[in-house]
């Protein structure tokens, strides 16, 4: 099922919903709209119902409004499954998504089951010194077009080595990122939203049962373990998947799956 969820005060989120069993709500990273969870979502439709929705300023939903943070994209994410009429899901986010979902959990704690907060932080700023240039290959990147600058965007955050390894996967998750791309100011919107974010104070106040999952190779992430970063959670476990970096559901979509439908299930 397809659709559109009209927001109070103006704009809509396109969403679809997938497959039988536990509600479970995927908040996308920075880059690729709805459809780039491809295989990753479909493991998941094996067991859940999966909800995946373009956030706005992405894929085909309406723009974004300039002064949107991390917490609004969370309290659009809850409008969004009042449309639906679910009260209560589970809750997978992804970098960017993560953050949101951090968010959604501290707001509407009674409508958060379990909550995965994959390749995560707590701020915005807790990137690795090396990220600066990737910062600036991404400002390079928004010179082109808008469908090429979303392929570049989505390739950044990629592991060296899964890059070197899968030449094949990554032409193939370039053009699912080319298939709706965000413009210009969706994608600045989005990135300053990520370095806006800044939950640390917070977390302790989460009480949703929390995964959080992050991949060995990550070049985004901070030298400091996602345990210091996130260690406030007060119900929560680490797992970190090997070889994989930045975008999970990309790099390792069968382990990924693996530990979100048991993590749900228990």
């Amino acid at each position: 099922m397809t659709g559109q969820a009209d927001l109070k005060g103006g704009g809509h989120l396109a969403y679809a919903v997938r497959g039988e069993g536990p509600a479970l709500l995927l908040v996308r990273p920075v880059g690729g709209s709805m459809v780039s969870w491809h295989r990753f979502a479909a493991l998941l439709e094996e067991k859940a119902r999966v909800i995946s929705f373009d956030a706005r300023g992405t894929g085909q939903s309406s723009a974004a409004p300039l002064n949107t943070t991390t917490r609004t994209m969370a309290a659009d994410a809850r409008a969004l499954l009042d449309h639906l009429g679910i009260d209560r899901a589970h809750v997978f986010g992804l970098s960017l998504g993560g953050m949101v979902a951090t968010w959604l959990a501290l707001d509407s704690p009674a409508g958060v089951d379990r909550l995965v907060l994959a390749s995560t932080m707590p701020k915005g700023l807790e990137v690795r010194a090396g990220a600066v240039f990737r910062g600036l290959s991404i400002a390079r990147a928004l010179v082109r077009a808008p469908a090429e600058a979303e392929a570049h965007l989505v390739t950044q955050i990629l592991s060296r080595k899964f890059r070197q390894e899968h030449p094949e996967e990554v032409v193939r998750v370039q053009e699912l990122a080319r298939r709706f791309p965000a413009s210009h100011r969706g994608l600045l919107t989005m990135l300053a939203a990520a370095a806006r974010h800044d939950a640390l104070s917070e977390l302790k106040r989460i009480n949703a049962p929390t995964l959080v999952v992050e991949g060995e190779l990550d070049p985004l992430l901070t030298g400091r373990s996602h345990r210091e970063l996130l260690g406030d959670i007060p119900d929560a476990r680490f797992e970190r998947i090997p070889a994989a970096g930045h975008d999970l559901s990309i790099e390792a979509p069968e382990a990924c799956a693996k530990l979100v439908l048991a993590f749900i299930d228990a």
